[in-house]
């Protein structure tokens, strides 16, 4: 790996200003974005299982295959949109996205058959680009010594929506059955597209797209003609981690809502009102922890400190027997959950130049959508084998499950403690990680 060179904040700064970029009203209006979309996808989670109870009689199985079609599209169609996002803007392809989703959720709510609740989940598959074109534009207007405190405000806007959503979802789909929140997921997108047009400024404007492509002509000619490529050995591990990771998140996520009513007898409003107190606690960490945390003990011990946290507590969910203990729980996953995720995608924008940023976000996704096609088949797969016998040994469809996350997260743990100590350069820009520097990698920076 080079050694890596760094700039002055105020150079930063020059170069936002030089494309009119004003990061605070970025942040504000990327936040707003995000809560509408995840308040809308959130709204469907609690109506999971009677959907599947309506169209395919309960089964586990299709409830898994359901979930992972959704990923699947987005595996094929997630790095399309990173790539033409660099080509031609965020906003115009943040726009298309939203659209999209708002299409998914109106066919949704008019489905009446298998088939067509299939296909809103691939449609949504298919222009779920949301997520990675605004980690892109989080990466264009940041430094590495922000970045995953910014990314983790994505997190908040996240869990906003995730709160409001299921409890919202809860009490409607209790009362007036599951098409209603698919209605009303489908209107919020318009919110998201208003914001977005009115207040969003383009961070790849066509200024900035035409000085990155002459300082690609200028690197093509000093390296002869060779075509620079975003892989490397180090973004190569690092999308490993991002595998191992939401994997381990997606078992448990994709799950959470049938266990409750299969393992505990509950009902939508429950499922709903749990998932409101994971969101709460999502607010608290990511909204008021996040920041002092890091900046008190660094990002390096922070992200070791999650993972260790979340093998133990994939450890003890196959003991949790009573509903009470979900709330001891959740809050302790969640910590491990919103530290983790911002901290892995931070370190993946750090392996390749600011041109290649909406490109490296669309492989992101894409390896995140691996993840998620896997996850739900490992976890549902094991809900419809209910028990399984190893020799002497019994283990239940919940031990499986726990089991093999934090196998799993064993793996993580060794993955990223090679990659901290191959590439020392990941937290050069805060020495001991105690006290920030006021350097920024030039890596992510486009020289003005």
């Amino acid at each position: 790996m080079p050694e890596r060179k760094y700039v002055s904040k105020e150079e930063h700064q020059e170069y936002l200003l030089k494309y009119n970029i004003s990061p605070r009203k970025a942040m504000f209006t990327l936040v707003l974005s995000i809560i509408v979309d995840i308040f809308g996808y959130s709204l469907v989670i609690p109506l999971l299982p009677n959907i599947i109870a309506d169209y395919a009689g309960g089964s586990d199985l299709i409830a898994g295959l359901l979930i992972s079609s959704n990923a699947f599209a987005a595996l094929i169609f997630g790095p399309i949109w990173g790539r033409l996002s660099d080509k031609y803007g965020r906003k115009k392809i943040l726009l298309i996205s939203q659209i999209g989703t708002g299409v998914s959720f109106l066919i949704l709510g008019f489905s009446n058959s298998l088939a067509m609740i299939v296909i809103s989940r691939v449609t949504d598959g298919i222009f779920g680009g949301q997520i990675p074109i605004i980690r892109a534009y989080i990466s264009d207007i940041t430094t590495p010594e922000t970045r995953a405190s910014e990314m983790g405000k994505i997190m908040v806007g996240h869990t906003i929506g995730m709160i409001t959503g299921p409890l919202i979802s809860g009490i409607l789909g209790f009362y007036a059955g599951w098409r209603v929140p698919a209605f009303i997921a489908s209107s919020l997108t318009i919110i998201a597209v208003f914001l977005t047009i009115k207040v969003l400024v383009e961070s790849m404007p066509p200024e900035r797209v035409a000085d990155m492509k002459k300082k690609l002509e200028l690197e093509k000619e000093q390296n002869n003609g060779v075509k620079r490529s975003i892989w490397s050995k180090e973004l190569v591990l690092r999308l490993i981690q991002i595998l191992l990771a939401f994997t381990i998140t997606g078992m448990f996520m994709s799950s959470l809502s049938f266990i409750i009513v299969e393992r505990y007898g509950g009902d939508t409003f429950q499922i709903g009102l749990i998932m409101t107190v994971a969101g709460l606690f999502v607010v608290i960490y990511g909204g008021l922890l996040m920041k002092p945390l890091i900046k008190k003990i660094g990002e390096k011990r922070v992200l070791v400190i999650a993972i260790g946290m979340l093998i133990i507590m994939c450890l003890i969910f196959p003991y949790l027997s009573e509903l009470w203990m979900l709330y001891v729980f959740i809050p302790l996953f969640v910590f491990s959950m919103i530290f983790m995720g911002p901290l892995l995608q931070s370190n993946i924008t750090k392996a390749v130049d600011p041109d290649m940023q909406g490109n490296v976000s669309g492989w992101t996704t894409n390896t995140q959508s691996i993840s998620q096609i896997i996850a739900p088949l490992i976890a549902f797969g094991y809900l419809e084998i209910g028990e399984f016998f190893i020799l002497i040994f019994f283990l239940s469809s919940y031990q499986l499950i726990g089991f093999t996350a934090a196998l799993i997260g064993v793996a993580l743990f060794i993955v990223v403690v090679i990659d901290l100590r191959k590439h020392k350069y990941l937290y050069a820009y805060n020495g001991d990680n105690q006290k920030p520097s006021k350097s920024v990698d030039i890596a992510t920076v486009e020289e003005a």
